[in-house]
């Protein structure tokens, strides 16, 4: 819908088509675009091209953004798979956008320091989080000695039209937006996309008096709420990019941009751990919190998953480390750029990569075995999608899945070391309920 959205005059006639992509901040994950690519090209290439279009307007910042690979929950990630997972999500974009991302969207805006360190490292730039993230901000002194007056919106409170920068111990810094979050509930869940007139004057609400020359009004909702979740809600954004926000004298943007043009004056504190959808840090993704109760359902299933998969990842860091030893020069650094072979699986590109990687000539055998332990170590991070705890219950799809993703590792870690652990992971398994 977005792709190709349409503009209805009150005749009720087709009176144009816009990529809303061109307009909208947009992430995508790489599972999706891997589809789009397949099966959708027209689709696919209608996004690229909203990047590529957003960049020439908007001073080389395109609106595309970068997302954790598969989907994960940083927090709970070790250091290795945080890094992996980082460089995974900036390769995929870096070879469909083709550039580099300035932004990241991290899986359910989970965050903590350590996160915000490995995105540093990685030098991302930006990310986005909800306002209940904040613990406390004030105005960034001028001087070294000078002492500004920190404020605690802990509940909220943080002001979301203007960008922050958030330091780590060392003195390196993320810059990060706060969404607007009454008007992003709105979108999601009221009729504030029924016409472009209430979604005007719902933006407008958000406008402060006090004659800045610059405030942001940004909000995040999921994708399908366009279209989708809500039947024609793509048609109003559409008619409001292209013909409404101009009337108003506003002028669409992107973080990014918007950067470029404004860095912060403000430094934010953030709390500890913390995701957008669960008011207990992570407990979502690892405990029965309470989040996805209701209907006699219980989440008591939830910390032995995670404590298996745990498990199970700590054996497969063993088996790799010591059988990749065998092929490759570097087993982490091989597995970090294992996504350049996820993205084109040819004869020619798989060679050149365990060239390049390998330790010494390696025989065809060895280099099957070599290319299955990076699978198994693949799979190892494809079963830590965070939807298999999201819901109420083990056995929903998404529980499956990754359960899936987890025999695969299984399976291949028999094949390449001859380590069988099924067993025991099943019996480890058999504690949740």
């Amino acid at each position: 819908p977005n792709a190709f959205a349409r503009i209805l005059n009150h005749q009720n006639e087709l009176v144009g088509i816009v990529n809303n992509f061109e307009y909208l901040s947009f992430n995508i994950g790489a599972t999706l675009m891997s589809w789009l690519e397949k099966y959708d090209p027209e689709v696919y290439q209608r996004i690229l091209e909203a990047d590529r279009q957003s960049s020439l307007r908007l001073n080389g910042h395109g609106n595309a953004i970068a997302q954790v690979y598969n989907h994960i929950i940083l927090p709970l990630a070790n250091q290795r798979d945080k890094i992996t997972q980082i460089r995974w999500g900036k390769e995929d974009f870096r070879s469909r956008f083709g550039r580099d991302p300035e932004g990241m969207w991290l899986a359910e805006t989970a965050v903590d320091y350590p996160t915000l360190e490995a995105l540093i490292e990685e030098e991302i730039k930006f990310i986005i989080l909800a306002p209940s993230q904040a613990e406390r901000c004030r105005l960034l002194p001028i001087a070294e000695d000078e002492e500004t007056e920190w404020h605690e919106v802990g509940g909220s409170q943080i002001d979301p039209t203007r960008p922050y920068r958030c330091f780590v111990d060392d003195g390196r810094y993320l810059d990060i937006f706060f969404y607007d979050g009454p008007i992003s509930r709105d979108m999601g869940f009221n009729d504030v996309l029924n016409t472009v007139d209430n979604f005007s004057a719902r933006l407008g609400q958000a406008i402060k008096g006090d004659h800045r020359p610059s405030q942001l009004i940004s909000v995040a909702t999921d994708g399908e709420t366009f279209g989708h979740h809500k039947g024609a809600t793509e048609k109003c954004i559409a008619y409001a990019f292209s013909e409404q926000f101009a009337q108003y004298g506003w002028t669409v943007t992107n973080y990014a941009h918007y950067l470029s043009i404004c860095p912060p004056t403000w430094e934010v504190v953030l709390k500890p751990v913390t995701a957008w959808s669960c008011a207990h840090g992570v407990g979502r993704w690892q405990d029965d919190c309470g989040c996805a109760k209701g209907g006699g359902w219980h989440q008591k299933w939830r910390r032995p998953l995670r404590d298996s998969l745990d498990w199970l990842r700590d054996q497969l860091i063993t088996i790799y480390q010591e059988t990749g030893s065998k092929f490759f020069r570097d087993p982490w650094l091989a597995r970090n750029e294992y996504i350049q072979v996820l993205r084109d699986r040819s004869q020619d590109n798989v060679e050149n990569f365990l060239l390049r990687h390998r330790l010494t000539e390696l025989s065809s055998s060895e280099k099957i075995d070599a290319l299955r332990l990076l699978e198994m170590q693949r799979h190892a991070l494809l079963m830590y999608t965070s939807c298999g705890w999201f819901f109420e219950e083990i056995s929903r799809p998404e529980g499956v899945q990754i359960l899936r993703y987890a025999s695969r590792a299984l399976e291949l870690a028999g094949e390449v070391a001859g380590i069988h652990l099924k067993q025991e992971f099943i019996k480890r398994l058999a504690q949740a309920p």
